[in-house]
């Protein structure tokens, strides 16, 4: 454990290493002003880290900050980057990266996830458990605290104040973080951070994080839900919906590609993600959903499914009405994305294969700075309300919920506004009373 292996490569990591020391620090840069508890994402494009006691996130930089769990401490990604496990009042917890579906696992401290993403180990009365991340077989693997897996699956661990690795001690200190790809750790002792093989602290701090490696970028795409507005009822007695416009920007560092193939005999596609690499190629994110025929004037062509829900929810989170919107043909109809894009050009201009029930393969997407743009009515863009009784209730849009697309940042794809539904002689009316950005509860 004591030998240097590729001595550079540890160099230009060591620059990249978070810890907390007055803040979040990257290498010598300080990136938060405010912050402890850094965990790098596995693309390394964010570091999640808890403030003032909450979980959040950010991009490598500190820059798009957005909170993610309150009352949270010690996060750690999982290995697919969709969800985070932390502590909360001596229990283990996970959350999607978005912030939805949180789940209590266990008693416990300090979770890691294991590379395999099916297991989580933490320590809990000096033993460091193992238990599957949904819970259901924890299994006591070591004597000691603050367990740290590394890439490719070793375990290192606290005991008496020392390192242990395979049962042999390493180092004196608290706290280790693998370095990925190599044998080397980074450990605290006495508020200074170490690394193996080196005897010279590397920096003041405690919490260590190496950033992943990361060999070739990939240029996701970020899309970012706009709370829902032109909110209208139509109707008759008996029957009333609540319309509204819904807008999914691209303000990411890639296109959103959707590429569907039918096999033959199939009534559906198979739709996976294309993802842009920096170096120019492309890579798959296979299966994401699935595109459908949509017959229903005015549309006759090939719609992705399960892209964007629309709910109205009460103000404790309880689903009243569900949209039911069939699905969505992504194009580049509308360049009015937020922000400054020099070049933007539009690229995605098909008509997913319109009048074509035959097609066998169809592409469709979202260009970085253009918006999908659906307008109240427009073929499912409404809530049912019939029957809905009086009151105040949110309604909330939210693109990938189910989050099968990979986006650089998930925890802005939900937006709401807070609406009064009031009924006066059989007909409703409704008022907003306020819209809130990157948020499901107004």
């Amino acid at each position: 454990m004591s030998g240097l292996h590729n001595r550079p490569a540890l160099l230009k990591t060591l620059a990249t290493l978070a810890f907390a020391f007055g803040g979040i620090h990257v290498g010598s840069q300080q990136i938060l002003p405010v912050g402890y508890a850094p965990a790098w994402s596995p693309n390394g494009a964010r570091i999640a880290y808890v403030t003032k006691g909450d979980l959040w996130v950010a991009d490598a930089d500190g820059t798009h900050r957005g909170p993610i769990e309150k009352d949270a401490d010690t996060p750690s990604w999982s290995p697919n980057g969709k969800r985070l496990a932390f502590e909360r009042g001596g229990y283990i917890w996970t959350v999607r990266a978005d912030g939805v579906d949180e789940r209590r696992l266990a008693q416990g401290f300090h979770p890691d996830w294991a590379p395999t993403g099916n297991r989580i180990v933490f320590d809990r009365g000096g033993e460091i458990v193992s238990d599957l991340w949904y819970g259901g077989d924890a299994r006591v693997i070591a004597q000691g605290e603050d367990p740290d897996y590394s890439p490719g699956g070793t375990l290192a661990f606290v005991r008496d104040g020392e390192i242990v690795v395979r049962g042999r001690v390493v180092a004196d200190g608290t706290q280790p973080a693998w370095q990925a790809g190599t044998s080397q750790l980074a450990y605290v002792d006495h508020g200074r951070i170490y690394v193996t093989g080196r005897r010279a602290p590397v920096a003041e701090g405690t919490q260590p994080a190496f950033p992943p490696p990361v060999h070739i970028e990939e240029l996701l795409p970020d899309l970012v839900q706009r709370p829902p507005t032109d909110l209208t009822i139509a109707g008759r007695p008996g029957h009333w919906e609540l319309g509204f416009t819904s807008l999914v920007d691209n303000v990411g560092l890639g296109p959103l590609k959707i590429v569907g193939n039918r096999a033959p005999g199939a009534k559906r596609m198979r739709a996976s993600q294309r993802i842009l690499l920096a170096n120019g190629k492309w890579h798959t994110n296979a299966d994401i959903s699935w595109l459908r025929y949509v017959n229903s004037p005015p549309h006759h062509h090939w719609h992705l499914m399960h892209y964007d829900t629309y709910t109205l929810r009460t103000l404790e989170g309880d689903t009243v009405v569900s949209d039911r919107k069939s699905g969505f043909c992504l194009a580049d109809h509308y360049g009015i994305a937020p922000g400054n894009w020099p070049g933007r050009k539009a690229v995605f201009l098909g008509n997913c294969q319109q009048y074509h029930p035959d097609a066998k393969h169809v592409v469709e997407g979202t260009s970085l700075g253009f918006t999908d743009r659906y307008p109240a009515f427009f073929h499912g863009q409404n809530d049912d309300i019939t029957g809905v009784p009086a009151g105040v209730y949110d309604l909330v849009h939210r693109v990938n919920a189910n989050l099968a697309l990979e986006e650089l940042r998930y925890e802005n794809d939900a937006a709401s506004v807070r609406i009064r539904l009031t009924w006066r002689n059989g007909v409703p009316a409704v008022k907003v009373l306020r819209s809130c950005t990157d948020s499901a509860s107004c």
